[in-house]
């Protein structure tokens, strides 16, 4: 059993690094060979974003508690008091395995169920909804959060590369490619970028819901700030 585990992640091992899904046709992991004053960049660096990824998380915890929550109480940022729901099993279980906002048939429905007036369930759904809701303060230790970050990659990207050629000349992006010799500074500043947004999808179950407005705008703010 063992042995045929081995076996089939080695297939999917080489299978996953085939130079034909990496590299322009033409160029083979041999012409990519390293040597000891030479590093190109390989796929399999990509994986460590993972873990890296993990330590941003932990950081952003440590942040957002022992920085941004302080630092939004002082800056006057409060919650709302909202009305708690009322513990009602029928209406907590149909809110949580159907849906948050019941059509008016199904307000009915619930409203017979629980012996309560329909005005009553409607009510109860609403504070149900609000209580969900994001905090202000969530939001804001959120939001500080990137910005800190962003400020910083920003901040370092312009000391890592204001002595590139290609930051003044995209052409000189593609001079040598793909045999392009990968200086520490520049794998450390990349693997920074994409642990970044690896611990965005580690958090976005956790993280406060967002139109796509205003993750498109969040987008082009970074995009300038990066150019």
């Amino acid at each position: 059993m063992n042995l045929e585990i081995t076996r089939m992640a080695h297939s999917l091992n080489e299978w996953l690094w085939q130079h034909e899904f990496w590299l322009p046709p033409g160029i083979t992991w041999e012409d990519m060979k390293e040597s000891e004053d030479i590093h190109y960049p390989q796929p399999r660096d990509l994986l460590l974003s993972i873990p890296f990824a993990l330590i941003l998380v932990v950081i952003r915890c440590i942040f957002e508690r022992a920085i941004a929550l302080p630092l939004s109480a002082k800056l006057g940022v409060k919650d709302k008091l909202r009305p708690k729901a009322q513990p009602i099993s029928i209406l907590e279980t149909f809110y949580v395995v159907n849906c948050k906002n019941p059509k008016e048939g199904e307000l009915i429905s619930l409203a017979k169920q629980c012996d309560l007036p329909v005005r009553k369930v409607e009510r109860w759904f609403r504070r149900r909804r609000n209580t969900d809701r994001p905090s202000l303060s969530k939001k804001f230790c959120e939001a500080c959060w990137r910005f800190m970050f962003y400020i910083i990659s920003f901040f370092t990207g312009l000391a890592v590369l204001y002595d590139k050629p290609w930051l003044w000349d995209h052409r000189e992006c593609w001079t040598g490619y793909p045999q392009q010799p990968l200086q520490p500074s520049l794998f450390w500043y990349y693997l920074l970028e994409l642990s970044f947004y690896c611990s965005l999808v580690f958090t976005l179950p956790f993280d406060v819901k967002r139109k796509v407005s205003d993750n498109a705008r969040e987008e082009s703010s970074a995009n300038r700030m990066q150019a």
